[in-house]
């Protein structure tokens, strides 16, 4: 899964970007998978233990050297021209915006596709400016690309959660900077479910 993952970055139209994968303590083969590729832009960091997704996605944003972050599971995929897509909204978008966010193509346990519309859709304006719970509720942390200066103002995961990590940011990343939605399935998201976000 990784390797589908990985591979979905390296199709982008936008090559401007590092990719930091970070091996939050696995035991299968993911470092053998992910230096096959032989791709300088890729950088392999590995946790000695399990510290949990928090932990995880905190140290690729520490060991990122680019002005955005984007966020990619092992397990999903991003469609092409996502990046090109959204890194062309920053360029045409207010200063105040940090955050641009998509729709998903969401695929089930029995590999039927469904539609995932993100918070904000039917609103007229794709800027959103986040007051409410449901403004930030269900957009997917793969679909975001965001500003490094937002992380320096709100900080980053609270290594405390379990789950809710990527909500719980939206939250405090909504007091300082604006969010755009682009109104376009870019990610497909795999729900087979297991995972962390059905452990009720």
């Amino acid at each position: 899964l990784v390797g589908r993952s990985i591979q979905s970055v390296l199709n982008q139209p936008y090559k401007d970007f590092e990719i930091i994968v970070v091996d939050d303590g696995s035991t299968d083969n993911t470092e053998e998978v992910v230096k096959s590729f032989n791709e300088p832009r890729i950088r392999y960091i590995r946790h000695d233990q399990n510290r949990g997704g928090s932990a995880a996605r905190n140290t690729g944003i520490k060991k990122a050297r680019g002005e955005y972050i984007a966020f990619q599971d092992s397990d999903d995929e991003w469609l092409p021209e996502k990046l090109e897509k959204q890194m062309r909204v920053f360029e045409s978008a207010p200063a105040e915006v940090g955050v641009v966010y998509t729709d998903m193509w969401r695929i089930d346990s029995k590999g039927q596709r469904h539609y995932w519309k993100s918070p904000g859709y039917n609103k007229e304006n794709n800027i959103i400016n986040c007051k409410w719970f449901d403004d930030v509720k269900n957009i997917g942390i793969q679909t975001v690309v965001i500003k490094r200066e937002c992380f320096e103002k709100a900080g980053i995961f609270d290594e405390e959660f379990r789950r809710f990590i990527d909500l719980e940011l939206f939250l405090r990343l909504s007091k300082y900077c604006r969010f755009y939605h682009l109104k376009s399935p870019l990610v497909i998201y795999y729900d087979v479910g297991e995972g962390i976000s059905h452990n009720v």
